[in-house]
């Protein structure tokens, strides 16, 4: 299913599926100046299909590889336009990795893009490197209107869990990157337009120093993952069950020892 709701300049592309639903999940993309940003995901490829078909943007821009992001690239390829994304995410979509059950069922499985018309985003729009949630993270600035398109950055402000691969500490620089940028606008992938923009970073990248240094103090007493996850930051059983431990409390304290002390 596919609903569009008008910003001004700014369309909202709001995907879901009784299964995205039933788990409690939508993923936006956004048409901006004539550029796609995002691409939904795998099991919506036949709405957004449609969509192309009558909008014709000039290019598309992937934020990064997951794929409730990127799982409509191979859509948006066939339909013939042009993509930008960074080289990580342009080698993962050609050849995409088996994903989990649980994204399966919420999203669906990628399909492989094999031709892909390269796109250069141009001013007022650009792409910002933002790793942290992904290697290959980049949020769209619209630098005219002050409006960041921010993918997987914020998502909300305490956000428990995460994936093995994730860099909190790297999530916090690039959070006060974009701080610095005072965005009027901020459109995330999973919430929409988000209210308050450079409060509502500010809120995340707080929580997060706070709570990584609550972790860092527990590491340094000798303390396992496990107990440091349920001291500070709560009870994932049902989280660690569906994801089959892929996106859970643990990993997020697992992730900051990886990263050491910075």
């Amino acid at each position: 299913m596919l609903h569009t709701v008008r910003h001004d300049d700014v369309t909202e592309l709001r995907f879901t599926t009784w299964r995205s639903r039933s788990v409690g999940f939508a993923v936006r993309a956004f048409l901006v100046r004539g550029v796609l940003v995002d691409s939904g995901f795998p099991a919506v490829a036949d709405d957004l299909a449609a969509w192309l078909a009558t909008v014709h943007p000039d290019g598309c821009a992937l934020t990064h590889f997951h794929e409730d992001h990127a799982g409509g690239a191979a859509t948006v390829a066939a339909a013939g336009v042009p993509l930008w994304m960074d080289p990580r995410t342009a080698e993962r979509v050609r050849s995409p990795a088996r994903i989990g059950f649980y994204r399966r069922y919420t999203w669906g499985s990628p399909r492989p893009v094999s031709t892909v018309r390269p796109f250069v985003l141009s001013a007022p729009l650009a792409a910002i490197a933002t790793s942290g949630h992904a290697d290959d993270h980049h949020v769209v600035w619209d630098a005219e209107t002050r409006t960041l398109f921010g993918g997987d950055l914020f998502i909300g402000v305490k956000v428990r869990s995460s994936h093995r691969t994730e860099r909190p500490r790297m999530l916090v620089r690039s959070l006060r990157t974009v701080i610095a940028l005072q965005p009027r606008r901020l459109f995330d992938a999973h919430r929409g337009l988000v209210d308050s923009p450079v409060s509502s970073l500010e809120a995340k990248a707080d929580w997060m120093e706070e709570t990584i240094a609550a972790i860092d103090a527990r590491i340094a007493r000798g303390d396992d993952d496990a107990a440091i996850a349920r001291a500070v930051l709560g009870n994932d059983g049902f989280g660690r069950a569906f994801t089959a431990g892929d996106y859970t409390m643990e990993n997020f304290v697992a992730c900051v020892r990886a990263e050491g002390g910075v």
